[in-house]
């Protein structure tokens, strides 16, 4: 994808955030969760969901003319990672990948913790994570759940 910007967002971002996160799970996961399962992922998420990691300092952007997908980070742990369907495969989430990773080893981790989608964990192995566990996501008291992925990936020199 060209002219790619990386960047850290502000709360002005917070709806163009959202509809990211939204388009990527709507598009890119029906493969590897039903309806029932997508809708509970996104329940109750609005722009201010990610108001508290945008202050915090915690969330990048890769734009274009506009948002085209997001990393979050917690700590040592990659907690968010999305981009629209339409630049999936473009290397739009392995630039934000390795800002997200840059950011935590610079803090002094000594590895990186994620839970991977079913839909997402080729893209995680490919860049160095492995298969620590399984586990399940669900929101509130939902009894909906989807399947993910636990993984770490150690840095260099660690």
């Amino acid at each position: 994808m060209s002219h790619l910007l990386i960047r850290a967002a502000c709360l002005e971002d917070a709806e163009g955030i959202f509809h990211v996160h939204k388009d990527s799970v709507e598009s890119l996961c029906h493969a590897d969760y039903g309806p029932t399962q997508i809708s509970m992922w996104l329940d109750g998420r609005s722009p201010e969901t990610y108001r508290e990691a945008i202050v915090a300092g915690n969330v990048w952007l890769a734009c274009t003319d506009v948002i085209q997908g997001f990393v979050e980070i917690d700590g040592h742990e990659v907690s968010k990672l999305f981009v629209r369907g339409q630049a999936a495969g473009q290397g739009v989430g392995a630039s934000l990948l390795r800002e997200a990773l840059a950011r935590i080893e610079a803090a002094g981790h000594a590895k990186a913790y994620l839970e991977a989608t079913l839909t997402a964990e080729k893209f995680y192995a490919a860049s160095g994570f492995r298969k620590i566990g399984e586990g399940t996501f669900s929101r509130g008291n939902s009894p909906v759940c989807i399947e993910i992925i636990k993984m770490e990936r150690a840095f260099p020199g660690a």
